[in-house]
């Protein structure tokens, strides 16, 4: 139907990683087109000819759709154990009398030990079949708000869709679909071919001009580069007067501030994908930056204990 899909996937166990983050604090409709999915309609409980307002809570075909339907029990491991007696039927003869006997059927009750459980109600999302752009839809009959009070329901009705359908498609409070989110391709960045080293033509329009401060700054670039980085980045427009160094083996990355700073900010992440995707401020933001080691003193040294 053209908007934001999710498939591919038996289930998912993060909003994060799967939503656009553009949709945060936003109501969403779940639902499918309802024309191609006739049979897996039938499947969960609707009839052979559904009509506007049908709803119903799906039929339990896998975990999914059991989680919404019955819930789970949380086993208490912490708790001392307690007794619970299961009933068994005790089918045997009995003596009725002048030589005679009988089949009689009692039930007894056995005991037995576990942990104690705690249960935690299903979501009972319900799905009903609605109009969207003149075509039938199987939505759920809610929207859903994704915010963290709503994260366990919005997976488990994620996690319901693409059970019994194989995929779902977002759709906003009018039944509109919610378009794909645009790809970013962030252009700060000239990443070296793996394996190439830097040289100083690389970065003639970032070193200084000066005679004296050009061979402090390529001698540190040096140091760095000896340590073997999986991936080198000089920093384009906004970000010229950066190169960052990767060493993903060691989980770190090493930003290099020629200009702005006067410092090597060590990343606390090796993934250069991560990596690429970030705002200035981002990289080096608190949470990211591990350490800083302004370029004075024993500076070498700090790098060397830092990247060995």
């Amino acid at each position: 139907m053209g908007g934001f899909v999710i498939s591919n996937k038996r289930r998912i166990r993060s909003l994060v990683s799967n939503l656009p983050e553009t949709l945060k604090g936003k109501s969403i409709v779940l639902a499918v087109d309802l024309s191609s999915n006739l049979a897996k309609a039938r499947r969960i409980g609707f009839s052979e000819n559904p009509t506007v307002g049908d709803t119903l809570l799906p039929n339990v075909i896998g975990p999914a759709t059991r989680l919404n339907t019955y819930g789970r029990d949380i086993i208490r491991r912490d708790k001392e154990k307690e007794t619970l007696y299961r009933e068994h039927a005790w089918t045997h003869q009995e003596w009725a009398g002048r030589g005679e006997t009988r089949t009689v059927t009692t039930y007894v009750s056995i005991p037995y030990k576990r942990f104690p459980r705690d249960h935690v109600e299903g979501f009972e999302i319900e799905l009903s079949i609605r109009e969207s752009n003149g075509k039938l839809i199987i939505a759920t009959l809610d929207p859903i708000t994704y915010d963290d009070k709503s994260a366990a329901l919005l997976t488990a009705a994620i996690n319901v869709y693409l059970e019994v359908f194989g995929y779902v498609e977002l759709f906003d409070q009018k039944l509109s679909p919610i378009p794909k989110p645009m790809t970013v391709r962030r252009l700060n960045w000239d990443v070296l071919p793996k394996g190439e080293k830097i040289t100083k033509e690389k970065l003639k329009n970032i070193l200084s001009k000066s005679k004296r401060i050009r061979p402090v700054e390529w001698n540190r670039q040096e140091k760095i580069s000896s340590y073997n980085p999986t991936e080198i980045a000089i920093g384009t427009a906004g970000f010229s007067g950066y190169i960052i160094y990767v060493f993903p083996e060691k989980k770190l990355a090493v930003l290099e501030s020629l200009k702005y700073g006067n410092a090597s900010y060590i990343l606390d992440d090796g993934r250069w994908e991560d990596l690429s995707k970030l705002t200035k401020q981002q990289l080096l933001s608190a949470k990211l930056v591990k350490a800083r080691e302004v370029h004075y003193g024993a500076w070498g040294t700090r790098i060397d204990r830092i990247l060995k």
